[in-house]
């Protein structure tokens, strides 16, 4: 299906989205929402590769990231920027690393590694690099491999560039307890660690969870007061189950996953946790260790409406809307009606942040589909 081109000066005017006042800040209705309460309205999150987000604020006549976050309504301003490389993270103060020159937070700089641009027939995308650590043959080979130290940031100036938006409910993102594992081991490898190698699998996991833990401890240390939500990036499922077992996660996973959550608890901050997937048989155990925020939940993979359901008083849930289908190939009756549907049906009590069943919005869909997306979620997020 190719979406309906509507006229410009109807769809991509800056006052185009509805400008009334509002009742709550930010930070108010990120706080209402994530403890189960109604707000003024559902609050709103976003992140979209750079060359989406160029393609918005032309659209949208801005120029300004603050300007296009406002112009969608969206509550929440992501630490690394909208893109997730351009935004607001601890200077590097470590050795000279050409990975770091003008490091504005991409996750791979930290494990020695680059990640690339790749032009598809789709469009734009960033691809991981080949893992490093795939032949590794021991945990002595690993120990040798450059790990990324902590003493290597300064944090001195997070609370000075945060409280330029602390107009937004700031989240703190870019952490991992498994994900980046498979980065830097390779998925197939990590795994079979995991069944035939446990000492190789403990130590890497180990290795990455304790980096993010001390980052993030000393980033809370300094600015923490500022920081609403602590994000963490785990994929743990496909598109129809699990990518490991619920036996793995407790033993792998879970542990590292508990202490996240304590140090976010600690600081009064919502820890989320970004799993994409069919990551259903895992979310009684995400709630019992201390997740307060699930994202996305991704239609094609779980029901909202059953999740919403079934978990909906226990954890705040994040997405919704089918970015595989309607709003990268839907029309824009097709996007406006499938938005008010998802909206409506889990808004109710609070415990929901609008967002596409994939944060990271793509190149490949149109610009006028998720313009559509957030007016509408606007519009019909109104409590």
């Amino acid at each position: 299906m190719k979406p309906n081109l509507l006229k410009r000066q109807n769809l991509f005017q800056k006052n185009t989205l509805d400008k009334t006042m509002e009742a709550m800040d930010s930070k108010q209705r990120i706080k209402l929402a994530t403890n189960h309460r109604e707000p003024d309205k559902v609050p709103a999150h976003m992140n979209a590769t750079k060359w989406v987000v160029a393609k918005l604020k032309k659209a949208l006549d801005v120029t300004t990231d603050k300007e296009l976050l406002k112009s969608l309504h969206i509550d929440i301003y992501d630490m690394r920027g909208i893109d997730l490389n351009s935004g607001t993270v601890p200077k590097y103060i470590g050795p000279e690393n050409e990975l770091f020159t003008n490091w504005k937070g991409g996750i791979f700089s930290f494990w020695n590694m680059r990640e690339f641009e790749n032009k598809t027939d789709a469009g734009w995308t960033m691809e991981a690099p080949p893992p490093p650590l795939s032949n590794a043959l021991s945990k002595e080979e690993c120990e040798k491999y450059l790990w990324p130290d902590n003493n290597w940031f300064d944090y001195s100036n997070l609370r000075k560039e945060l409280e330029e938006w602390n107009d937004f409910s700031i989240m703190a993102s870019g952490a991992s307890v498994f994900q980046h594992a498979t980065y830097i081991r390779g998925m197939d490898t990590l795994m079979m660690d995991m069944m035939a190698n446990p000492d190789m699998a403990h130590y890497i996991l180990g290795k990455i969870s304790s980096f993010y833990y001390e980052y993030y401890r000393r980033m809370f240390e300094e600015a923490g007061d500022l920081i609403d939500i602590f994000a963490l990036a785990d994929d743990l499922g496909m598109q129809n189950t699990l990518l490991i077992s619920p036996e793995l996660f407790e033993e792998y996973v879970a542990p590292l996953l508990k202490k996240m959550a304590e140090l976010a608890h600690k600081h009064n901050i919502k820890l989320l946790l970004h799993t994409c997937g069919d990551i259903e048989l895992l979310i009684p155990h995400f709630i019992e260790l201390g997740v307060d925020i699930l994202d996305p939940i991704q239609p094609e993979s779980m029901n909202p409406l059953e999740i919403k359901e079934k978990y909906g008083q226990q954890i705040t849930l994040r997405g919704g809307i089918s970015v595989q289908d309607v709003v990268s190939r839907g029309t824009i009756e097709e996007v406006k009606t499938e938005t008010q549907r998802i909206v409506e049906a889990l808004k109710s009590g609070g415990g929901y942040i609008f967002s596409p069943g994939h944060p990271v919005l793509q190149d490949d869909i149109p610009v006028e589909n998720i313009i559509t997306m957030y007016k509408t979620g606007y519009k019909f997020g109104k409590y």
